[in-house]
């Protein structure tokens, strides 16, 4: 046996820009270094990862390095296992770090535990950022940590799991007696998790010693890459190889070992099953890209991992919040449990509409529902039914029931009566302290006092000796000189100051401005106000279109646009008469603390919020979102997280999409509103004036990838971004057409003009291409985009929205999908929603450059009129052409301010909603 307690397994791949500071901090360490018994893997490195170890290990006795070819971490780990010596056995990872006390203190934990009854050994996780070096302890597992030091058996505290290798210490001779290894098969996380569950089965008691003094600094957000753990959805095999072999796998082992499955068992995997749900709720998930195939794998494998988990188990779990609808999943999808008190929760209600929302989640068929309000039995105002689909499935379906709000609401249910409540029933645990047992004894340990170390014949402060450890590990990670790293501390002493000096003067400033916001002369100007903008720094959109007609028609509403003062829109707005308000300015706060309304065409966080919640709270505005065009994919991850009082709806299909029953948005009809876009009432017009006929030109209009943006937006300077662009397929493909002989033959023959105008997210580009000299290039921000549409004879596109412009503008559509349904399978933000582009579009659909052009000279030389069953869909597709959107619109949001039974038809005339002839 090596003379230390400790034996240190390393898998090393390609890691060289990290091995050096994980080296450093091994160096630093009060424990003796020669104690460690220090096993690297080198599995197949291609780069200085096993030289820099090499070079390190010389003259060390204690470290051996081994060459392997590429397997894994799992195949470098079991290697390593087969050769270390010592009693605790760790799994620590080459671009991580230790605290310089992180041995010490676990050795001295061991000395505590007087009884030795510490089956596993847990440090603390700290997260570092690669670049900034910041650190947090933030994460979820790391709550066990609360009290210190402990001694905890999980049969008594199944809520104290620990799940990360690399923190984790487990006993070798254990190991070697039920030749524990780690299982190579699962990919690409849970490894750890499932050796440690198959360790713990087999332990006389599970307990575990969590040494919160020790601190394992694992690094967030590397410079040079995703670790393992990250982007674990967009792997293939986390559809089959880690459910089935990981979370499955582990059950199953721990029921053989232990002849049951421990509810800490249960609670490692539902730890796990919560995260990939709240991953499959994101708007941007991997989990987006996985095939049928994929789906259908693991929803069955789902099936049987559940089935070991028990209903006490998940009613009693709360490691971390599972939340309302992944709770019920598991108990009503999975378990099959019925209430026989149906559970209907009483949501927000809206004074001035006099209106309460109502959820109540089923499985099966709708229930028989019957309302009564204030003991009258009434009809809602809106109900729809949502679906909630994880990877692809419906697990469950949430009833959203407005109703009007009165003193008492009753709702009957296959005739029970349930009394609306605010309570969810979801499991929430205090923070538990360790139970008590005889054999948790862990003996006092040193004051922290006494652990400083002794100067010049006096005592350090306990402040004085954190403050060098802390500097010895911003030395370690950064990797910089002791004296270089104590100037930067200064530094950020000093930072800090003046940060805590200028953050006082800013929220005395800020108060003063919230005081200015309720006084006469602000009020009178802004009180009730309407609130429009489109992106913060372009205008062009849908609210300004709405804002023209609001100052013309309607000029008793108070309506103010915001925009940024120094972009290309402000003097051509202030020209026709805008009252402006700049973004970011102390007038915007004034003006969104009073306004009633915000309408904008996009729904990001800072157009949402155009000042900051924190500093001045988030007003009491209605938000209204006017769309930025026709959703045609599945938004709903986005959708749903915003509060949206009131939202346009364009076409018949969108509308059902979003506002219809059995669809995956949670807006009814009583927000989504089928009005048409505000700047479709100038398009009509425009297109009228410029008939297709007449038209000379074929406008290219591609939308973005996701893939394409994340390759360019690294590149050093816009011409290698150009470079980068036109080396992807994507880009490939349409500078491709745009260079095509039979695309300039026939730009001459029909004396056609080509203008290729690609997404805002590649316009930057644009400049640097290598353009055919009779293609014009054109950026949003240097256009009109309706007189573009309004000048095209035929459009193409791929997957853009804005083909729905053309096709109302009359324009003929060809749309070139090379990649197919590949786009919503992690190639871009998508997923597929209800259109199909062979049903529902407007255009031949082509899947090569070649059959593209084709498509264009049949169109371009068959004359002007829209092939009739294209013609067919436009027509079926959009509701109105009567140019009276607007008018829509401004009735929808004044509805915003009547009592439900007050509101008016959105088709009223304009002298019922006020406007001027």
């Amino acid at each position: 046996m090596a003379k230390g307690q400790f034996s240190l397994v390393v898998a090393l791949y390609n890691v060289a820009e990290y091995v050096p500071v994980f080296l450093k901090s091994l160096e630093v360490q009060t424990y003796p270094v020669d104690d460690l018994d220090i096993v690297v893997i080198n599995d197949g490195s291609t780069d200085e990862s096993a030289a820099l170890v090499s070079r390190w290990a010389e003259g060390r006795a204690n470290v051996r390095l081994v060459d392997k070819t590429n397997g894994g971490p799992g195949s470098a780990r079991n290697a390593g296992l087969d050769l270390v010596r010592n009693t605790w056995v760790t799994f620590c990872d080459p671009d991580d770090a230790f605290h310089p006390q992180y041995f010490q203190r676990l050795s001295e934990f061991i000395s505590r535990d007087t009884q030795q009854s510490a089956q596993m050994l847990t440090g603390r996780l700290v997260q570092f950022n690669d670049a900034s070096l910041k650190t947090s302890q933030g994460h979820l597992l790391n709550r066990k940590f609360r009290l210190g030091d402990q001694l905890v058996d999980l049969n008594l505290n199944p809520e104290y799991i620990h799940m990360h290798g690399p923190t984790t210490f487990l006993r070798r001779e254990v190991l070697e007696a039920y030749s524990l290894r780690f299982d190579e098969r699962i990919r690409p996380k849970f490894e750890d998790a499932n050796l440690i569950g198959r360790y713990l089965a087999v332990v006389d008691r599970p307990v575990v010693g969590l040494v919160a003094s020790a601190s394992y600094y694992y690094r967030r957000q590397r410079s040079s890459g995703a670790s393992l753990v990250q982007g674990t959805w967009g792997d293939p095999r986390a559809y089959r190889e880690l459910p089935e072999h990981g979370w499955l796998g582990m059950l199953e082992a721990v029921c053989q070992s232990a002849g049951h499955v421990p509810r800490w068992a249960q609670y490692m995997v539902l730890y796990d099953l919560v995260w990939f749900y709240i991953d499959d709720k994101r708007m941007h998930s991997d989990t987006g890209s996985a095939t049928p195939q994929q789906q259908a794998t693991m929803h069955r494998l789902l099936e049987r991992i559940v089935a070991l988990i028990d209903l006490e188990a998940i009613s009693s779990f709360s490691v971390v919040s599972q939340g309302w609808l992944f709770h019920n999943i598991l108990r009503t999808y999975y378990k099959g449990i019925r209430d026989s008190d149906p559970l209907v929760v009483e949501g927000a209600t809206d004074p001035e509409q006099q209106v309460t929302t109502y959820n109540y989640l089923y499985q099966g068929t709708l229930p028989q529902e019957e309302y009564v309000v204030d003991g009258v039995s009434r009809l809602p105002v809106a109900a729809k039914v949502l679906e909630h689909r994880v990877l692809g499935k419906v697990l469950i379906r949430e009833r959203i029931l407005v109703l009007p709000a009165g003193e008492s609401t009753e709702i009957v249910l296959d005739g029970v009566k349930a009394v609306p409540t605010t309570d969810r029933r979801v499991p929430l645990q205090p923070g538990r302290k360790p139970e008590p047992a005889p054999y948790l004894q862990l003996a006092a340990g040193r004051e922290e006092s006494r652990l400083a170390k002794t100067v010049g014949g006096g005592r350090v402060s306990r402040r004085v000796a954190r403050a060098r450890a802390g500097l010895t590990v911003r030395q370690v990670l950064s990797g910089q000189s002791r004296s270089r790293t104590a100037a930067l501390a200064i530094n950020r002493v000093l930072r800090r100051q003046l940060k805590s000096v200028a953050a006082k003067k800013r929220a005395a400033a800020d108060h003063a401005l919230i005081r200015r916001a309720s006084t006469e002369p602000v009020r009178s100007r802004y009180q009730d106000a309407w609130l429009l903008m489109d992106r913060i720094d372009r205008a062009d959109d849908n609210a300004e279109h709405l804002y023209r007609y609001l100052m013309k028609h309607r000029p008793e509403i108070n309506a103010f646009f915001v925009i940024e003062q120094d972009c290309a829109d402000w003097h051509r707005l202030q020209g026709e008469g805008f009252k402006l308000v700049p973004y970011g300015s102390d007038e915007s706060v004034l003006l969104v603390l009073n306004a009633s309304y915000k309408l904008s065409s996009h729904a990001n966080w800072n157009v949402e919020y155009p000042v900051s919640r924190k500093r001045f709270g988030s007003g009491n505005a209605k938000f209204v979102y006017l769309q930025h065009g026709v959703i045609k994919d599945d938004m709903s991850r986005w959708i749903n997280g915003k509060n949206i009082a009131a939202m346009v709806t364009t076409t018949r299909g969108e509308h059902t999409s979003i506002a219809g029953d059995n669809s995956v948005y949670r807006l009814s009809n009583h927000q989504a509103k089928l009005v048409g876009l505000p700047r479709y009432d100038a398009l009509r017009k425009a297109a009228l004036a410029s008939p297709v006929e007449e038209r000379r030109q074929v406008l290219i209009a591609p939308t973005w990838r996701q893939y394409v943006k994340k390759v360019i937006e690294v590149c050093a300077t816009p011409e290698e971004a150009a470079r980068a662009f036109e080396a992807t397929d994507f880009g490939g493909t349409w500078m491709a057409l745009l260079r095509s002989a039979e695309l300039k033959e026939l730009s001459a023959n029909e004396d056609m003009d080509v203008v290729f105008m690609p997404h805002p997210e590649f316009e930057f580009v644009v400049p640097y291409l290598d353009l055919p000299e009779f293609v014009r290039p054109a950026r949003y921000r240097d256009v009109s985009v309706q007189a573009e549409l309004t000048k095209s004879h035929t459009m193409i596109t791929d997957h853009s929205s804005i083909a729905f412009d053309a096709a109302y503008a009359g324009s003929n559509l060809i749309y070139l999908q090379f990649d197919g349904d590949e786009i919503f399978r992690g190639k871009h933000v998508y997923r597929k929603g209800y259109f199909d582009y062979s049903l529902h579009g407007f255009g031949p659909v082509t899947d090569n450059v070649d059959s593209t052009i084709q498509e264009l000279e049949r169109i371009v030389r068959g004359g002007p009129v829209r092939e009739e069953k294209y013609e067919k869909r436009v027509q079926e597709t959009f509701p109105f052409w009567d140019s009276r959107s607007r008018e829509r619109i401004t009735v929808a949001v004044e509805n915003l301010a009547r009592p439900w039974d007050q509101q008016l038809p959105l088709d009223a005339p304009a002298s019922l909603s006020g406007a001027a002839e």
